[in-house]
């Protein structure tokens, strides 16, 4: 039987698909709680696909540097002549405010294995995310929520399944997720966004790149991220994060933005780095709709004792 705990957005929109992926691994170096999943039989040459998300999804769009994503299709290409008309064409341009559900096609490129697998998802501002999936046959078999700064994760099974909650830390995220990212930059890049912008003093620069105009944000005299904009349609096509010594950490790609409510949304996204493996997502069927918090975080089965991820 599915799991029963359904909120009343999920029941006013209840998205299914199939998905590949037939096993959960913990990521975190196997040194986490998760065990895995008994493959499912397929008519498919049997591969090891992560059910694993590193999802998705949105914080409130401070834009990371100010602004939001999503923008109407001008006539003719914007002339920005700072980075700050750049941003404020963003602003003006609306982002998507509601809670976003969609099915999500993604691909792990792991050392060159590539494993594929599909989600049901809801996520909303500032860094709320519920998923599924939907196995080839029978319910779903991993369920997972990240609202109000804290992560869940059920896996149902005999005994009644097991169920985590933790703080949504990179630590605790990596366990199911091939992005080790904190959930308020993880979210906002599945929704094509920088993260919120903090209270970290910043500068901007920006200059022209092959028909896009690149934002670059500076904190404490290093370069942190860059924005690529294109003026045609003042759309964000690519952000890419930098660590110490500017040395890039990340490299997100946007692409295929489709209208969602009064904002766009990428329908696919390519997101690589040297210290995860690579995600490309493809979203179908995106659809803005009414949810509060309340319609996220993962209630805990009858029965079932949680599982307490940061002790």
């Amino acid at each position: 039987m599915a799991y029963a705990a359904m909120t009343k957005g999920e029941a006013q929109r209840s998205i299914r698909s199939f998905y590949e992926a037939v096993k959960i691994e913990d990521l975190s170096g196997g040194k986490g709680p998760l065990s895995l999943i008994t493959p499912r039989k397929t008519s498919m040459p049997q591969r090891p696909p992560y059910c694993i998300l590193a999802l998705l999804l949105l914080p409130v769009l401070g834009l990371a540097f100010s602004g939001c994503a999503g923008v109407t299709v001008s006539a003719r290409p914007a002339s920005y002549d700072s980075p700050e008309s750049a941003l404020r064409a963003l602003a003006v341009s609306g982002s998507v405010d509601e809670a976003v559900t969609a099915t999500a096609r993604i691909l792990i490129d792991r050392h060159g294995e590539k494993y594929p697998l599909k989600v049901a998802l809801m996520m909303k501002r500032p860094a709320h995310l519920r998923l599924e999936s939907i196995p080839l046959m029978g319910p779903p078999d991993f369920f997972l929520s990240v609202s109000g700064g804290e992560l869940r994760a059920f896996l149902p099974g005999k005994g009644g399944g097991s169920f985590y909650i933790g703080r949504a830390t990179p630590q605790n995220l990596s366990r199911f997720f091939p992005l080790a990212l904190p959930a308020d930059e993880m979210i906002p890049l599945l929704m094509g966004l920088p993260p919120a912008e903090g209270e970290t003093p910043f500068s901007l620069s920006g200059e022209w790149e092959q028909g896009l105009y690149r934002v670059d944000r500076h904190e404490a005299g290093r370069k942190v991220r860059s924005l690529w904009i294109d003026p045609a349609v003042n759309l964000i096509t690519r952000i890419r994060t930098f660590g110490e010594g500017e040395a890039a950490a990340y490299t997100a790609d946007f692409s295929e933005h489709a209208r969602v409510g009064k904002g766009f949304l990428p329908q696919r996204l390519v997101i690589s780095g040297d210290s995860f493996p690579e995600m490309t997502v493809r979203y179908t069927d995106p659809q803005q709709i009414a949810a509060d918090q309340a319609s996220f975080a993962l209630p805990v089965p009858e029965g079932v004792t949680p599982i307490i991820l940061d002790n």
